[in-house]
């Protein structure tokens, strides 16, 4: 190793040969990610036609279509390579990013492919993006695609650029020599009935209070979607391709927000369009009357202070939810205002705000339904509740936030009682941490001591448990990075290859006729297992229908589940499903090595799922037990 392969921040050190091999064996997770990084940018790995790579020395490498490289807006992926020393796991994922050219910029160079040198006689095209011609915007509102058979968009798809990324490091490992193994998810059993109808859920028990906080007029026009939802809003695709109509609820109008607010009511703020970054949240501070886009945490913090004044749904949202140990009312804000509600008209709309503003309005009323059963005025109906399940349960979800400043992370706990009876699930009690109270914290952690870990003085952000008093045994879910993503069927050595396999079925098309444009959801080529068929061919069955069974691996000491997208994939695009793991411990806190699938809390669990329910359309991943947990919460 010389200078030239060090990477570093700050001014350069002086470094011998030595010396920098006792900083690589002093981080070697480190290393690994780095230098994945560096051999990524170098080598000519990445050999797509549609493919760039783009970075340099630093933190920031990016995968992205050549093709789109003179366009005005611009979607990447940065890459993220993790490893993970305690589990021996490399993650291989990437976040999403949007930027758009500046206006006075010039993208006749763009795609401009140049010649670099690249060391020892070797050429390699470089096709460079100047950063200060592009200003980046917020990746959630413009998502890439987790998913397409589209031939002119699949090799800019998460689904891609995943597989591009742990393709890249099996094949340096194995250059390098150095000893792994893939994980990928294999199903071993399925689960009927895993997912809760959504037909309890559309209906709201108490009217809806509109709080206009905006100066645009609610008129008539802009109450319409809400008072005639079922042909504003025309039904919930879920789970086995059904549809469920909400009615139309009670809905009532108010210009300022009630001093006192009612449990026995749903609020709907309408707070306007925000910004990329704050969304509606806004903060003066002191005495001032100009008010300036913060984030939410901030916002909380200034008036857990008395240091500020915030809009009313943040204000609100403190007062009767944050700064409370229990939960009391239903409160829902959305990022829109009448003028925008006025705008949609009856019917599906075909795409961009109003799409956008119609699944906003559908998350509401789901949410809001949830939020009554949270308050305990109606049960959740779970047709398939398994046999032996304990009675009473308390659901735990915890949070720790990074404060801005100097100022301590906030930890927040909620417990949530249900009963479990016949075939729906109850809420008795909600108890939950006031913001800032770090007593109750300690109250929570001394009576859960599984909440902290040993020799720690925080929570762990993000815990789900589920517990059963009586016994003493527990149920927690792993998600997130840390849970690896389903990538390819085995039956292809890469997703070139897999591409490539359907040449011939799709100049045949061509031939017929037809554009040939995109790849075949066969079960002959069944290129994404759980997606498309979770059988293997010699095992296909009739009448299987994806969406309507969950698959699950049985690994032993966990559980590994892959939630399906409700109704299948479709062509043009779709969202990449998810993975939860689930573990189980016994009374004794030992963890259980084996037999999960015959535990009763690992059977409730699976046939709680919510696929297609919280969102319109979409695909949720969480349990509706995960779910009550995290309102209780934070709204």
């Amino acid at each position: 190793m010389t200078w030239k392969d060090a990477w570093y921040l700050g001014p350069r050190p002086k470094l011998d040969a030595q010396s920098m091999l006792d900083a690589v064996a002093a981080s070697p997770a480190k290393f690994i990610e780095l230098m994945l990084l560096k051999e990524l940018i170098e080598s000519s790995a990445i050999d797509a036609e549609d493919t760039f790579v783009g970075g340099g020395f630093g933190p920031g490498v990016y995968l992205g279509s050549a093709s789109q490289a003179s366009k005005r807006h611009l979607q990447l992926a940065e890459v993220e390579y993790t490893v993970n020393s305690k589990h021996g796991f490399l993650l291989c994922d990437m976040t999403a990013k949007r930027f758009s050219r500046k206006l006075k910029t010039s993208a006749e160079n763009a795609s401009a492919t140049r010649l670099a040198n690249a060391g020892e006689g070797f050429l390699v095209g470089v096709t460079r993006i100047v950063p200060d011609d592009f200003h980046e915007q917020d990746g959630r509102k413009f998502p890439m695609d987790g998913l397409s058979l589209d031939l002119n968009k699949v090799r800019r798809t998460r689904f891609y650029y995943l597989n591009l990324l742990t393709e890249f490091a099996m094949r340096l490992f194995t250059k390098a020599r150095v000893p792994f193994a893939r994980e990928t998810f294999a199903a071993t059993h399925f689960v009927d009935d895993a997912y809760i109808p959504l037909e309890p859920l559309a209906q709201l028990k108490h009217p809806i209070i509109v709080v206009n906080t905006t100066k645009e007029p609610l008129d008539h026009d802009a109450l319409a979607p809400l008072v005639r939802f079922p042909e504003y809003l025309p039904g919930y695709h879920v789970a086995g391709n059904k549809k469920v109509h909400f009615p139309a609820p009670d809905v009532r109008a108010v210009s300022v927000v009630p001093e006192q607010l009612d449990s026995a009511v749903n609020y709907l703020f309408l707070n306007g369009k925000g910004d990329d970054e704050s969304g509606s949240v806004r903060l003066a501070k002191g005495g001032s009357t100009e008010s300036q886009a913060v984030t939410p945490l901030v916002a909380y913090l200034a008036l857990s202070k008395g240091e500020g004044r915030t809009d009313p749904y943040t204000e609100v949202k403190y007062r009767h939810l944050l700064a409370q140990d229990r939960f009391k009312v239903s409160t829902q804000g959305l990022d829109y205002g009448p003028n925008s509600l006025a705008l949609l008209r009856p019917g599906k709309a075909g795409g961009g705000e109003n799409r956008q503003l119609q699944e906003a309005l559908k998350r509401c009323l789901v949410e809001m339904s949830l939020k009554e059963a949270l308050l305990g005025h109606k049960a959740i109906a779970v047709p398939a509740i398994p046999d032996s399940i304990p009675v009473h349960l308390t659901l735990l979800a915890t949070r720790r936030a990074r404060m801005p400043g100097r100022a301590a992370p906030e930890q927040s706990i909620a417990a949530v009682d249900v009963r479990v009876e016949g075939s729906s699930i109850e809420v008795i009690r909600v108890r939950r941490t006031p913001w800032g109270s770090g007593e109750a914290v300690l109250d929570f952690v001394f009576e859960y001591e599984f909440l902290r870990e040993q020799g720690k003085d925080v929570i762990r952000d993000g815990q789900f448990w589920v517990l059963d008093p009586s016994s003493g045994e527990r149920l927690t879910v792993w998600a997130g990075t840390f849970v690896p993503k389903i990538i390819l069927s085995d039956a292809y050595e890469g997703i070139e290859h897999a591409i490539g396999v359907q040449d011939s079925y799709l100049a045949a098309r061509r031939e017929e006729g037809s554009k040939g444009k995109y790849l075949s959801k066969g079960r002959e080529f069944n290129l994404l297992p759980y997606y498309i068929s979770m059988f293997k061919p010699e095992h296909s069955v009739r009448g299987e229908r994806i969406g309507s069974k969950m698959p699950i691996q049985d690994c032993g000491a966990f559980i590994r589940i892959f939630v399906p997208p409700e109704g299948g994939i479709a062509g043009s695009g779709d969202a990449m499903s998810g993975m939860r793991d689930l573990m189980h411990y016994g009374a004794d806190g030992a963890p259980t090595r084996a037999g999960l699938l015959d535990l009763p809390l690992v059977q409730l669990y699976l046939h709680t799922m919510t696929n297609g329910v919280l969102v319109g359309g979409g695909n949720s991943k969480m349990s509706v037990l995960e779910k009550l947990a995290r309102l209780a919460l934070e709204n």
